[in-house]
């Protein structure tokens, strides 16, 4: 019983002492009002209109519906740009993702062959070029099975992975 009445004689002798150290209250204020604040709302960890655009050497049904799949709110609409407009428009920060597609794409995946895309992604956005990858590579994914298999592939695999949120079931960053 005696430690408690301590421990209770030596916080109210804290708050008393608390109230003469204005610095310390207005720090005390901030950090458990604006700074939770801030913390929520101030950096989005979604992917949001980020800026793409595509160099399509094929111009092809399957790039066509490539092209096409980049919706709102993830991106803007895709630009068409010619391969040397890729290093200026990326330096100049007008696009966070360069798709390229190469001539006779389409034919090569029809054929059976596997084609490579290449994906130029600007960095410097390091959160939303992370996010963005895996989008984009989903997306050109999906796009591709359903071009050649008429319906989205269904991959079988030994183990299915279901993602559950518990506390942000919109799986909003604020």
């Amino acid at each position: 019983m005696r430690r408690l009445e301590n421990i209770y004689r030596l916080g109210i002798k804290e708050l008393f002492s608390l109230r003469h150290d204005i610095v310390l209250l207005i720090l005390i204020g901030w950090s458990f009002t604006f700074a939770i604040y801030t913390a929520a709302t101030g950096m989005s960890h979604d992917l949001h209109n980020a800026s793409i655009a595509i160099v399509d050497d094929d111009r092809s049904q399957l790039s066509a519906r490539i092209r096409e799949a980049f919706l709102p709110p993830y991106f803007r609409k895709p630009e068409m740009i010619s391969f040397g407009d890729i290093d200026p428009g990326m330096d100049d920060g007008r696009y966070t993702f360069v798709i390229v597609i190469p001539p006779k794409f389409e034919a090569d995946v029809l054929a059976g062959r596997q084609p490579a895309i290449q994906v130029n992604i600007d960095a410097t956005a390091m959160m939303q070029a992370g996010i963005g990858d895996g989008y984009i590579s989903n997306i050109l994914s999906q796009e591709i099975a359903t071009f050649v298999n008429g319906a989205p592939s269904k991959s079988v695999y030994p183990v299915v992975l279901k993602t559950r949120y518990a506390f942000n079931p919109n799986i909003t960053s604020s």
